[in-house]
């Protein structure tokens, strides 16, 4: 009998979408280190944040527009546009972009993020075409676990890729894993969004952001993730290394990096089978399992209790984003998805640059506990708070029924 996060590989066009996609996302995990390989190959370690940064925005910046084209076109076409800009961007770097003023690398980076901008829209209005609706969130849950898999084994490749050979190479085969994913999206034949009548750029991102207002229990998840990405979750990613190395256990970091990556996995085969009457309830309340990490390093508690708190995180992680994405698939209408989720994208990432800066000022001022005690309260508040609301309970009600596209 196929387990039932397995299900959605029986149909041939979801097969090929997440296989190639399995492969480009381990590419991406070896373009990080590439990149840092690069940018401090040639400039200052400080320099490597802007990069980063420029990276950030633009993701930011391009991720409503991102959202209209995938409204606008086939979305695998859009997918292979935005691949074709990462290509593009990470060609500027193997060809010396590193090498020559710091602006030059902040303009290939900035086109990484716009690239991504496109790209995971796109991605996430396209799976409702390629597998029935029942089938979602196990195509949702799979997704999940070869994303945080391919998390681990990117960036390890990367690193063994850096040390045989050195950055451009390493660049070389990410450019191959884009490839992949190119190949795969032409001639997907995925059909193009319905749309009732042809509008500006500007006034379908206004529809977009107008589809989100609408839905109060989508506007109501999309701030609770931006209140905790700014207050609980910064805290949460800086703090961990800086207690551990306080307490001489840094070299446990990368162990509770992968028992986070274990935990959404874990959560990924879960959430593919649950069925939950009140979707927003588990999804929200798990999210509030990051709750048990905070304790655990205000507490000061034992590497092995921190590392089961890790392992719950990444868990809660994973059943949010599985039962969160299979709702808004479900529930947004066809020819709205791309932008919805685009707004959603840009809820998650605005203000999580802003949360990881702050943090660190927040620790000098307050101190480490007071930081991890006040991110725990804001993590209990913005759950309950949500909960309060019957929409967000139930994620918008009963799901759309909607049909593969059979080609």
């Amino acid at each position: 009998m196929i387990p039932r996060f397995a299900r959605p590989l029986r149909h041939a066009r979801f097969r090929r979408v997440w296989a190639s996609q399995a492969v480009s996302s381990v590419g991406d995990g070896i373009f990080t280190i590439a990149l840092v390989g690069v940018i401090l190959d040639k400039h200052r370690a400080s320099d490597l944040g802007f990069v980063l940064a420029a990276e950030s925005l633009a993701m930011v910046v391009v991720s409503l527009l991102g959202g209209v084209l995938a409204d606008r076109m086939r979305r695998s076409r859009a997918m292979v546009v935005a691949d074709l800009i990462r290509i593009a961007g990470v060609l500027g770097f193997i060809l010396g972009a590193a090498d020559g003023p710091l602006v030059v690398a902040l303009l290939f980076a900035a086109m990484m993020g716009a690239g991504a901008a496109g790209f995971r829209p796109a991605f996430g209005a396209l799976l409702p075409s390629l597998v029935p609706s029942d089938e979602l969130p196990a195509a949702n849950a799979l997704r999940s676990i070869t994303t945080r898999a391919a998390s681990i084994i990117g960036p390890s490749l990367g690193g063994l890729l850096l040390a045989v050979s050195n950055a451009r190479v390493a660049l070389l085969v990410d450019v191959a894993t884009f490839a992949i994913s190119v190949f795969a999206l032409i001639g997907l034949k995925d059909g193009v969004p319905e749309r009732a009548e042809s509008q500006s750029v500007f006034q379908e991102a206004k529809d977009g952001l107008s589809a989100v207002r609408d839905r109060r229990w989508v506007l109501t998840v999309i701030l609770q993730g931006a209140v905790q990405l700014l207050l609980v979750m910064g805290p949460a990613v800086v703090l961990l290394p800086i207690l551990l190395k306080s307490r001489g256990e840094f070299s446990a970091y990368g162990v509770l990096a992968s028992l986070e990556a274990v935990g959404s996995v874990l959560g990924g085969l879960v959430a593919a089978a649950w069925r939950p009457v009140r979707p927003g309830t588990a999804a929200v309340c798990a999210l509030a399992l990051l709750g048990s990490q905070l304790l655990a390093l205000a507490l000061g508690l034992p590497l092995y209790l921190l590392g089961a708190a890790v392992v719950a995180t990444g868990f809660g992680y994973s059943v949010f984003g599985v039962l969160w994405m299979s709702a808004l698939q479900q529930s947004i209408p066809d020819e709205l998805l791309g932008r919805v989720l685009s707004v959603e994208m840009l809820g998650t990432f605005a203000l999580a640059p802003v949360g990881l800066a702050l943090a660190p000022l927040a620790i000098e001022q307050l101190g480490e506990r007071p930081v991890l005690v006040g991110a725990f309260v804001v993590l209990m508040v913005s759950t309950i708070v949500p909960v309060l609301q019957r929409d967000v309970r139930t994620f918008g009600g009963p799901p759309r029924t909607r049909t593969p596209n059979p080609r």
